[in-house]
């Protein structure tokens, strides 16, 4: 099973990888007086806007440069016998939902990073798109839009893809996944349980609900009962335009017996996130409202997140780049990881019964 302390050989990796990501992300704020987040986590700031994101955003390259941010990052020392098992043992279909407006400026560097490692990759979109391979919904753009793009999604993956994964995860156009972590974060999980992971709100649904920047990952029986007891009936679950995505997904998915479960560490460490890795290594004022949501108590700098995290929100595309250089690549000499193991399988109906009668820790 995996450790749970970080070993004193690790340590000095993390240090260095998260010194790295501090460094990055403070050098483009300064840069960007025009950036709308600019250094705002310092000022108790935790809001994040689009325009943020707009300096940062990378055109398709000529072919010869484009080259040379899609390479394959790999070390010749790295043994990925486990990440390979999982690949096949634990097939994930990731869906994006992006828009017209975003597929050249943010999406298509998604499918140049992590999501080349989902089993199959979708983004959805209101247009279709050759460059990207994007599905044309029946839906309008728009944020009062979100939630029809959001249920249209899942009835096309529901009709076309369902028997091709055990897991599905939604993730925005600027969420960054570490794929290898969430299926070994997945494995211990039985696919045939109704329940779903993510970063963990408190707010509108009794059981919680999960952050759709950050990503949320619903079981195969969880997209089946969405589809087959949800979808087609607007007591329990909005058909009509409006509403915030992940909240309707939360309150739909909680009338049809699917769990909210809890995706922490051992440690009690998150492992999606709702903003970039700095935003939660930088401690913040308490009164910002990351911390009137947060359903579990946790805490800030090193100690807030798992060395397995699998999710970062609001990543501007240059950063995906970086991202996937950092963990995939860079290595400092002669640290080595400890070896690992996959975590035993868990007893599904304990946990299901834990998590849907478990309360808030974190009081508003």
């Amino acid at each position: 099973m995996f450790r749970q302390n970080i070993s004193n050989h690790f340590r000095p990796l993390l240090m260095l990888v998260v010194g790295l990501i501090i460094g990055f992300s403070f050098s483009q704020q300064l840069r960007n007086t025009n950036c709308g987040f600019r250094l705002g986590f310092l000022r108790g700031s935790f809001s994040a806007r689009e325009e943020e994101y707009d300096s940062h955003a990378l055109t398709l390259l000529p072919a010869e440069e484009d080259e040379l941010l899609t390479r394959t990052y790999t070390n010749t020392a790295d043994n990925s016998t486990l990440a390979a098992q999982l690949y096949n043992e634990t097939r994930v279909l990731c869906w994006v939902l992006t828009s017209p407006a975003n597929h050249a400026k943010k999406a298509i560097h998604v499918k140049k990073t992590w999501g080349k490692r989902c089993n199959r990759l979708l983004f959805m979109s209101s247009e279709a798109n050759e460059e990207l391979g994007s599905v044309k919904l029946p839906v309008k753009e728009g944020r009062g839009n979100l939630w029809n793009k959001t249920r249209e999604a899942m009835k096309y993956i529901y009709d076309n893809h369902f028997d091709e994964a055990d897991w599905f995860i939604k993730a925005d156009d600027d969420t960054y996944v570490i794929v290898e972590n969430l299926r070994a974060f997945l494995y211990p999980y039985d696919s045939k349980a109704p329940v779903y992971f993510g970063c963990k709100f408190k707010k509108f649904v009794r059981q919680g609900y999960m952050s759709g920047g950050a990503g949320y990952v619903l079981s195969k029986e969880a997209v089946r009962r969405f589809m087959v007891d949800a979808y087609p009936n607007d007591k329990i679950c909005r058909k009509r335009s409006g509403g915030s995505e992940d909240k309707e997904m939360g309150i739909c998915l909680q009338n049809v017996g699917v769990v909210a479960g809890d995706s922490r560490d051992e440690l009690k460490r998150g492992r999606f996130f709702p903003t970039g890795p700095q935003g939660h290594i930088i401690p913040k004022n308490k009164s910002v409202w990351y911390w009137h949501y947060i359903f579990y108590k946790t805490d800030d700098g090193l100690d807030c997140c798992s060395d397995y995290a699998i999710s970062f929100h609001y990543i501007q595309p240059s950063y995906m780049y970086v991202l996937d250089y950092l963990i995939y690549s860079l290595r400092p000499f002669g640290i080595f990881k400890q070896i690992e193991a996959l975590p035993a399988k868990r007893n599904m109906t304990d946990l299901l019964e834990k998590w849907r009668t478990e309360e808030s820790d974190n009081p508003l």
